[in-house]
C-alpha cells in the first residue's frame, strides 16, 4: 500500500549527555547505531569466534567459514562487544536512538542480558580485566566530560563501587574542535591487570590526544606516562599484545599519510612500527587469544568489512558473514523504486521495522541524517532483512519528487515484494533549472571509502544536477588531492551520466577567518590548506582570506564563505560565528558567494546588510555533507537551483552563480520576477520612480507557513501559506528610490527534509531609480563595528609570526572598513 501523506518526526538533538565530542566524536569513536557491516571486533577467549556489532546488534562470526550468529536482539543499537577472560559473558553497548549509550551484559550460554547501567549517561569502551574480576569503561557522568572508570564485577554483576582513574582537567584555552575540557577514552588493559592505556588530549593542543599508560588506582591519569605522541581522531583504539611487551592501534602516522592504518608499539613507548599499508583505512584492531593474527575494520572496498591479518607474514583475509543465523524469525523485503515513466529510478530510504530498529541492506551504507534519521540511498532496488511485522518505508527523492510510503507486512521465512511509485511535482530541468550542492566531501577521514561513481549514485538518489566535491584538511591531512583535474570544468566521471556534473573543488578552511571554497581553480590547489592551527607551523593569521582569495580568482575561482551562520544569533553579539572575515572580503571584491549550509534566518540578515549597500555577493545553498561519515548531513538537503537554459554544463551553471540566476532552498521550490527580470537581473526607472510588478510562484514538498517578498531588509509583501504546499500572487508596487527585490519562503520542521526547516530565497532583481545607488547607513555602521571587533580579535591572537605579517592583514581590515565608511555617507 502506498501514500503521499504522514511526515516521520524528527528527532530531538543527539546524545544531549554528552558535554563535549560532537559531529566528530559521533563519527570516529561512536560505533555506527546500526552498521550494515561488521563493526568494532572481539576475539573469544579461545579464538574460535569474533564478536562484532552488525545490523544493530551483537553476533559472533566464525573467522574460518563467516557463519555468523546473532547473539543480541533488542530495540537497542548493539555494538563494541567484549568478551569476558573465561568465554562466559559479553560487555556491550547499547545505544538508545541517539540519545544515551548503556552498558550491558550478555550470558554467552543463556543468551540473556542484563542492564549494568541505567541513567542518561553515555558509556563505551566496556573492556574485562584480564582475571575479568573488573570491568574498564568509559563515561560521561557526572558533568558529561569523558573520563574512564574501573568497578569490579562477578557472576554478571556489579560487585563494588567504581574507580576513577581519570578527572575532569581544564585546557588552558577552547580547541579546535574538541574544547576546553579534556576527554579519556579507548581504554585498554596490560596483562598484568595492573595498569590501562588509554587516549587522552590532556596538555594537547589538536586532536582526540596521545597515547598515555596509567596505573589502575584512583587518578591513574596524574602518574600517566606518555608513549605516542601525534595528532589523533578518535581512532587509535590500542589493544596490548599478549605478552604485554607492545601494542597496535590505528594511526595516520601524524602528518605522514592520508589514510589510518595499523602500527605497532612497545608499552614502554619507542618508535612505531607500521603493520598495514594502502589508500584505504584501517582501524579498531583486536589481537587474537594466541596473538598470532589481528582482526580489524577495512574500508578497502568501500564499505567497512571485518578482516583478519596474520601477525607473522601479513596474510589478510575478509570475513565476509554468510549463514546469518537470527536471534528471531526474520523475513525478507524486495523492494523496486520507480519513477513517473515506470523505470527504477534512485531515491533516499528512510524508516523502522517492527522493532522500532532501522535496517540497510548488506551492500549499502547506513547512515544518519543531521537531525537523527537513519537512510540509506539506493539505485532503485533493494531487499532487506527484517523481523516479522508492519513495516513503513518512506521514499524521497529531492525537492521535485512528492515522498511515497509503503507499508508491508514482514512473514517470517517469506520474501514480500513491494514497489513504490515516485510521482514528480515539477520538471524543473525541462524549465531550464538544475540543482546542485556547493558543499560536498567525498573522504573526510570517514568510515567508508567513497568513489566518485558512488556520490554520483547518492546524488541521483536526491535528484542533484550538480555535485561540488571539495578536497579539504582534516586537521594535518589533505582528503581527496588526487581527484583535482586542473582546468576547472568538469571531472571526467561525469561523462558516464549526462545528468549529474561532478565538480572538484577545494575547501580552504581557516578557523579562525572563516571556511571557504574555491570552485574552477585551473591550474592548481591553493596551499596551505588552512591558518591559524594553534601548535603547528601555519599557526599565525596570515596570510589573510583576502590573500588567497585573490589567488585562487587568478586562477578563475568561483569564491564562496561556506557554512557561515551557524547560530540563530547576531555574530555581532558573539565571537562574529563561523565568516568572521566576510564583511571584509565583501567590500573588497574578492568574494562571490555566501553559502547556506543550514536553514538560518540570522545568514538572512547578515546578507541582506551586505545587499543594502548593493554589494555583489550572491546566496548559494551547500549543505556540508560529508558522505563517507555515517553521522552527517545528506547530500543535496540545502542546494542551489541555477538557470541555465538549454545549455547544461559546469560552467554555464556556475556561470548562472555568478550572475545570481539562482536561489538556495532546503526544500521550497520557487519562482521570482520583477517586471520579467529573473534574479540577477536589473531594471531602471527615471529620476522620479515608477512601479514595478512582481510575479511569484511557490511550491512544495512539505508545507509552508509564509512566503514573503524582501526590499532593502523589509518585508513589503506577505502571503500566509498556512500550512499550504504552494502560493502564488501577482503585484504591482510603487518605487521611489534605488531597491532590491528577493522571494522568501519558509516552512515548519518537517521529517521528509534533513534539515531544520524548510527556507528558501531568490538572489536579488535590482531596480534603480535614477542615477541613485543602493545605501544604507545602518548596514554600513554594522559591518563597521563587525570589522572593529574582528581586528580586536585579530590583536589578541598569540601566535603572529612577525610584526609585517600583522601590519600586512590588519591594512586589508582598515581598507575594508573604509568602504563601510565611503558606504555609509553616500547613504541618505
Amino acid at each position: 500500500m502506498l501514500s503521499t501523506a504522514g511526515v516521520l518526526p524528527a528527532q530531538r538533538r543527539v546524545y544531549p549527555a554528552a558535554r563535549q565530542g560532537g559531529n566528530y566524536m559521533h563519527n570516529y569513536y561512536f560505533p555506527p547505531a546500526p552498521g550494515s557491516t561488521p563493526w568494532a571486533p572481539d576475539w573469544s577467549p579461545d579464538g574460535k569466534w569474533i564478536a562484532v556489532g552488525l545490523h544493530g546488534s551483537i553476533w559472533k562470526i566464525d573467522p574460518a567459514s563467516g557463519a555468523a550468529i546473532q547473539l543480541t536482539a533488542a530495540e537497542t543499537y548493539d555494538s563494541s562487544p567484549d568478551w569476558s577472560p573465561d568465554g562466559k559473558w559479553i560487555a556491550y553497548i547499547a545505544d538508545e536512538g541517539h540519545r544515551r549509550i548503556q552498558l550491558r551484559l550478555l550470558n554467552v550460554e543463556s543468551g540473556e542480558s542484563r542492564a549494568l547501567t541505567n541513567d542518561d549517561q553515555i558509556y563505551t569502551d566496556p573492556v574485562f580485566s584480564p582475571d575479568g574480576k573488573r570491568l574498564a569503561y568509559v563515561s560521561t557522568r557526572p558533568k558529561g566530560n569523558f573520563n574512564i572508570y574501573v568497578r569490579p564485577i562477578s557472576d554478571g554483576e556489579w560487585a563494588g563501587e567504581e574507580i576513577a582513574l581519570t578527572r575532569d582537567n581544564r585546557y588552558p584555552r577552547s580547541r579546535l574542535y574538541f574544547g576546553p575540557w579534556d576527554l579519556h577514552i579507548s581504554p585498554a588493559w596490560t596483562p598484568n591487570g595492573k595498569e590501562i592505556l588509554c587516549v587522552s588530549n590532556r596538555n594537547v593542543q589538536l586532536g582526540s590526544g596521545d597515547v598515555w599508560r596509567m596505573p589502575v588506582e584512583p587518578d591513574g591519569i596524574s602518574k600517566a606516562v606518555v608513549l605516542l605522541h601525534e595528532e589523533t581522531l578518535f581512532r587509535t583504539r590500542p589493544d596490548v599484545s599478549i605478552d604485554g611487551k607492545r601494542f597496535v592501534y590505528s594511526s595516520s602516522g601524524g602528518t605522514s599519510d592520508t589514510f589510518n592504518h595499523l602500527y605497532v608499539l612497545p608499552v614502554a613507548g619507542g618508535t612505531p612500527y607500521k603493520l598495514t599499508f594502502g589508500d584505504w583505512d584501517e582501524f579498531s584492531p583486536r589481537w587474537s587469544p594466541d596473538g598470532e593474527s589481528i582482526a580489524y575494520v577495512s574500508n578497502q572496498g568501500g564499505l567497512p568489512q571485518l578482516w583478519v591479518m596474520e601477525t607473522y607474514g601479513g596474510g589478510k583475509r575478509k570475513i565476509t558473514p554468510t549463514k546469518l543465523v537470527w536471534k528471531r524469525p526474520v523475513g525478507q523485503l524486495h523492494v523496486r523504486v520507480l519513477d513517473e515513466t515506470g523505470s527504477l529510478t534512485g531515491a533516499r530510504i528512510q524508516g523502522h521495522a517492527s522493532d522500532g530498529k532501522f535496517y540497510a541492506p548488506s551492500d549499502a551504507y547506513a547512515r544518519i541524517g543531521q537531525y537523527g534519521r537513519h537512510a540509506f540511498h539506493t539505485p532503485g532496488e533493494f531487499t532487506l532483512t527484517l523481523p516479522p511485522g508492519k513495516i513503513t518505508l518512506q521514499a524521497t527523492k529531492g525537492f521535485e519528487y512528492e515522498p511515497a510510503f509503503m507499508d508491508a507486512d514482514i512473514r517470517p521465512n517469506q520474501t514480500s515484494q513491494a514497489t513504490v511509485r515516485l510521482k514528480r511535482t515539477i520538471d524543473l530541468p525541462a524549465r531550464g533549472w538544475r540543482s546542485g550542492s556547493t558543499h560536498v566531501h567525498m573522504n573526510y577521514g570517514g568510515n567508508l571509502r567513497n568513489t566518485l561513481e558512488n556520490l554520483m549514485m547518492m546524488a541521483r538518489a536526491e535528484g542533484l544536477n550538480v555535485v561540488g566535491e571539495q578536497i579539504a584538511n582534516k586537521d594535518n591531512r589533505v582528503l581527496d588531492w588526487q581527484y583535482f583535474v586542473p582546468g576547472g570544468g568538469a571531472h571526467p566521471v561525469s561523462l558516464s551520466d549526462p545528468s549529474v556534473r561532478v565538480i572538484v573543488g577545494q575547501e580552504y578552511r581557516p578557523p579562525f577567518w572563516g571556511h571557504t571554497s574555491f570552485f574552477g581553480l585551473r591550474d592548481h590547489l591553493i596551499s596551505p590548506f588552512t591558518t591559524g592551527y594553534e601548535g603547528t607551523g601555519i599557526e599565525s593569521l596570515y596570510p589573510s582570506n583576502t590573500d588567497m582569495f585573490r589567488k585562487a580568482r587568478a586562477q578563475g575561482a568561483f569564491i564562496s564563505y561556506v557554512h557561515a551562520v551557524d547560530n540563530d544569533t547576531d555574530p555581532l553579539d558573539g565571537s562574529l560565528d563561523v565568516a568572521k572575515a566576510f564583511p571584509v572580503d565583501a567590500a573588497l571584491g574578492t568574494v562571490d558567494a555566501y553559502e547556506w549550509s543550514r536553514a538560518n534566518t540570522m545568514q538572512l540578515s547578515v546578507w541582506h546588510k551586505v545587499l543594502n549597500n548593493d554589494l555583489p555577493v550572491v546566496a548559494v545553498g551547500g549543505e556540508d555533507s560529508i558522505s563517507n561519515l555515517h553521522f552527517s548531513k545528506l547530500i543535496g538537503s540545502v542546494r542551489t537551483y541555477a538557470y541555465v537554459g538549454g545549455n547544461f554544463t559546469t560552467e554555464t551553471w556556475f556561470e548562472a552563480l555568478r550572475k545570481g540566476r539562482a536561489y538556495f532552498t532546503t526544500g521550497p521550490l520557487i519562482d521570482f520576477e520583477v517586471n520579467g527580470e529573473m534574479p540577477g537581473g536589473a531594471i531602471r526607472l527615471p529620476a522620479e520612480g515608477g512601479t514595478v510588478k512582481l510575479k511569484a510562484a511557490v511550491r512544495s514538498i512539505v508545507p509552508l507557513t509564509k512566503v514573503v517578498v524582501y526590499s532593502n531588509g523589509r518585508v513589503i509583501h506577505e502571503v500566509p501559506a498556512n500550512q499550504a504546499k504552494s502560493a502564488s500572487f501577482e503585484r504591482e508596487v510603487a518605487v521611489t528610490e534605488s531597491s532590491w527585490f528577493s522571494l522568501y519562503a519558509e516552512g515548519p520542521p518537517n521529517g521528509a527534509l534533513d534539515i531544520g526547516y524548510p527556507q528558501a530565497a531568490t538572489n536579488v532583481v535590482r531596480v534603480y531609480v535614477g542615477n541613485r545607488r543602493i545605501r544604507n547607513r545602518e548596514s554600513a555602521e554594522y559591518f563597521m563595528r563587525w570589522i572593529d571587533k574582528l581586528r580586536s580579535m585579530a590583536d589578541a591572537w598569540l601566535w603572529w609570526r612577525s610584526q609585517a605579517e600583522k601590519d600586512h592583514v590588519f591594512a586589508q581590515l582598515a581598507e575594508a572598513r573604509k568602504v563601510y565608511e565611503r558606504l555609509a555617507e553616500e547613504a541618505r
